[in-house]
């Protein structure tokens, strides 16, 4: 379909042969949406940038790839406001969204920037000397974070969840709260 769309010259009557493919049957599974109280048994045991990081998963329902694409750019003290950039559009193009910044995530932020290692990053959240990842770069964004909430689910001792949970955590507690969510 792309190249019929895209490449000169490819042949345009050409049938795609998977869209003769019958879809087989999907078992939807629920989604698991953590409880505020294991998120911040989560948090509590989390320190230092990972905990600043939880925070702002909590308080700009972000996704993980704006989190670890966050830059000191986007952050804005002055005004309170937090600019979150996504690819999540119908044509891929970067969408930016300035966001609120809540008093306890302003007071995180504010930490991590004087305490953090690497002054001259201009990432927000960055690798550390002791980062197992295979393509260490300290002061570097993350590209992932693999066993990241594993590990600190397991020693908060709660069940798994993942970044995308917090998200969902974060709609779902403005949903429950509508005093919040004016």
């Amino acid at each position: 379909e792309w190249g019929k769309k895209y490449l000169d010259g490819f042949p345009k009557d050409l049938v795609n042969p998977f869209r003769m493919v019958d879809k087989f049957p999907e078992i939807r599974q629920p989604r698991y949406v953590p409880p505020i109280d294991d998120f911040d048994q989560v948090l509590s045991v989390s320190e230092g940038q990972d905990q600043v990081m939880l925070t702002a998963f909590l308080h700009l329902a972000a996704r993980r790839g704006e989190l670890f694409q966050l830059t000191w750019e986007d952050v804005n003290f002055d005004l309170n406001q937090v600019c979150l950039t996504t690819r999540k559009t119908k044509t891929g193009t970067p969408k930016r969204v300035w966001l609120p910044m809540s008093s306890e995530l302003r007071s995180k932020l504010e930490w991590w920037r004087i305490n953090r290692p690497y002054k001259w990053s201009k990432y927000v959240f960055t690798m550390l000397d002791d980062s197992p990842s295979p393509n260490h770069n300290p002061g570097g964004p993350f590209k992932q974070r693999r066993h990241f909430m594993q590990s600190i689910c397991k020693r908060a001792d709660v069940k798994r969840f993942g970044f995308h949970a917090i998200r969902h955590l974060s709609a779902s507690y403005l949903y429950k709260i509508p005093e919040l969510a004016a």
